[in-house]
């Protein structure tokens, strides 16, 4: 049996029988419990462990055109063009995620028996990031990596919206919309307090925009 007829056999056996009711961090790093099931002869063999989420990380539109392997020397240019072309940079994250198994116990229990007391001890314990995961025993691992992907479809979207409520994605020319926001304030709080000049000047030379604003710059220095 080759690789690709394992894992597909491996997904069609992996269930999520309880997944996590919180969703991942958009802001920080996230830790989940899990509970792996799997059935051996005459017991149930259970995994505990958790696995780590990093703050998800924002993919830039130059970033974007890397992801396009197996084309010709245009086409990261192809890319580009795009993604210009359709009017909108499109919104991507990058998940980092590390597996910790923490120990392995075995029950003469059926393995939904076995559900079920878990289940009753995450929800007395309350505990809104702990998953219970049905998987074979030979491919436990990849039962794992379907969890992950589950929760990182679950995530995404409310991630992205995080984000963007906060003006984080950047533009076409890769600068976030709130560093824009803050330079347009302090040009506004630099006209009523002139010691902040220095502030907006080093904000504007951090991200090589001070070209870009200089004209705006000269003018509040002269006003």
């Amino acid at each position: 049996m080759d690789k690709r007829e394992i894992i597909k056999i491996a997904l069609e056996n992996t269930k999520i029988l309880k997944m996590p009711k919180q969703k991942l961090s958009t802001f920080g790093t996230t830790n989940m419990n899990y509970f792996l099931l799997s059935r051996l002869d005459d017991s149930t063999r259970v995994r505990e462990g958790k696995v780590i989420s990093r703050k998800p990380e924002i993919i830039s539109p130059a970033e974007i055109s890397e992801l396009f392997e197996g084309f010709d020397d245009y086409g990261r240019e192809y890319a580009k063009e795009l993604f210009e072309y359709s009017g909108s940079s499109p919104r991507m994250l990058n998940y980092r995620f590390k597996n910790i198994q923490e120990k392995t116990s075995e029950s003469t229990s059926g393995l939904y028996d076995v559900y079920k007391k878990i289940k009753e001890d995450i929800e007395k314990g309350g505990n809104g990031l702990t998953a219970v995961i049905k998987g074979d025993e030979s491919t436990w691992q990849i039962s794992i990596m379907k969890f992950i992907i589950d929760m990182t479809v679950k995530s995404s979207g409310g991630n992205i919206s995080d984000l963007e409520e906060r003006g984080m994605f950047p533009d076409e020319t890769g600068i976030p919309q709130n560093i824009r926001n803050k330079i347009d304030y302090l040009f506004e709080e630099a006209r009523k307090d002139r010691s902040r000049i220095d502030e907006l000047g080093t904000l504007l030379n951090k991200h090589n925009l001070f070209r870009e604003y200089e004209d705006r710059f000269f003018k509040l220095l002269k006003e």
